[in-house]
């Protein structure tokens, strides 16, 4: 097998204080190629605190640049590694909203590596009279893209779910080179999962990034009604956290005058699997998802999920099969379906183990392994 040099482009890195999901899927892959004899240098923006140059587990990561200059800096460390006489076999460019532009400068072939589009999170992201901007703005940054996917110079679109695979082609990507490479699982971290599982907790929980596009207000309206029909159940809500909209959901929770309500920031991975495992359910009503790991994380710990009906989010859960699915923005149905998984344990018991076999179908090891076939195509095809 011939080692690739692969020149890996994205707004953050796994070390960074929000890394999130995307973030994950860089790093497991990542790792899983460098264990493989591939050469990979991660570009990423350079929080404080953070050095400008470390190895990750096998991969190089180089850090500049804030949250919106790491593009500029992006572009020029491409060609000063150029001129150092690093030169990549292929590069991915990982769009995370603002893309790197790669197609304007870059002579290797290209891959873009994208979770999701911001859309209509655009609403929780900027003030309201700049939001059909932010949406115009987006759909302008592809069309350098769509462009080259179509002369040939942007050889492949990797993409995480069937509803951002249908986001991409509505946006006047070609359906043919866009191909889903699902997140994974890493089994080593979740095998001890059954024995942490066989004892539920009544506990309901969110657990991820707490920032305003997940809609965790929503969260704790529904609560409200939950503490009446379920007197003894407690919620978490749990992550890397945005700490003026951390601030503003613990105002709303005692405007509320929720009784049962905890917050807890910056946990680590062994106290996420820990509550994912003793949750009864997971709750997610983002406005949308590239994919729902958290949600397969906790599948893998017999936890059903209660979700929005949101892109992303139900192609991470199926109804009544591995969870249930609720319109956005439904806070009665909300309140209904996690009373009901709260109370009901032979509903939340079949869900479970439903959901724990859903799981088994979901490997970082299989994930990498398809990423590699897709960036080996598109180098030598």
């Amino acid at each position: 097998m011939e080692a690739l040099r692969i020149l890996w482009m994205n707004w953050r890195c796994i070390k960074h204080p929000l890394a999130g999901g995307a973030e994950v899927y860089t790093h497991e892959i990542a790792r899983r190629l460098a264990s493989q004899g591939h050469e990979i240098a991660l570009l990423a923006s350079r929080p404080k605190g953070l050095p400008a140059e470390e190895t990750i587990e096998g991969y190089r990561v180089l850090r500049g640049g804030g949250k919106y200059t790491v593009y500029l800096w992006a572009r020029k460390t491409y060609h000063k590694l150029k001129k150092q006489g690093w030169r990549p076999d292929i590069i991915i460019d990982e769009v995370n909203t603002i893309p790197f532009q790669t197609p304007l400068y870059a002579k290797e072939p290209i891959t873009m590596l994208i979770h999701q589009l911001c859309k209509d999170c655009w609403h929780y992201a900027v003030h309201p009279l700049a939001q059909p901007i932010g949406w115009w703005i987006e759909k302008k940054l592809h069309k350098p893209y769509i462009k080259s996917i179509k002369n040939g110079k942007l050889r492949a679109v990797i993409t995480v779910s069937p509803s951002t695979k249908q986001d991409l082609i509505e946006l006047g990507y070609l359906e043919d080179r866009i191909s889903i490479i699902y997140n994974g699982l890493d089994w080593n971290h979740y095998k001890d999962c059954p024995k942490l599982s066989s004892h539920k907790e009544d506990l309901a929980a969110y657990i991820g990034r707490i920032t305003p596009y997940k809609r965790l207000e929503d969260i704790l309206k529904a609560w409200r009604t939950v503490e009446q029909e379920a007197p003894k159940a407690k919620l978490i809500i749990a992550g890397r956290a945005d700490y003026k909209y951390f601030k503003k959901l613990k105002h709303l929770a005692e405007k509320l005058n929720l009784k049962r309500v905890e917050f807890k920031a910056n946990i680590t991975q062994h106290e996420k699997k820990t509550l994912l495992a003793k949750t009864k359910t997971l709750i997610y009503t983002s406005t949308r998802e590239g994919w729902g790991q958290t949600i397969l994380e906790a599948a893998a710990c017999k936890t059903p999920t209660v979700a929005y009906n949101a892109p992303g989010l139900r192609d991470a859960v199926k109804h009544m099969e591995t969870g249930i699915l609720v319109e956005p923005g439904d806070m009665e149905h909300l309140a209904k379906a996690i009373t009901q998984l709260l109370a009901d344990n032979n509903l939340r018991a079949q869900l479970a183990e439903n959901a724990c076999q859903y799981a088994q179908d979901f490997s970082w090891d299989d994930t990498a392994e398809t990423f590699l076939q897709i960036l080996e195509s598109v180098i030598h095809g």
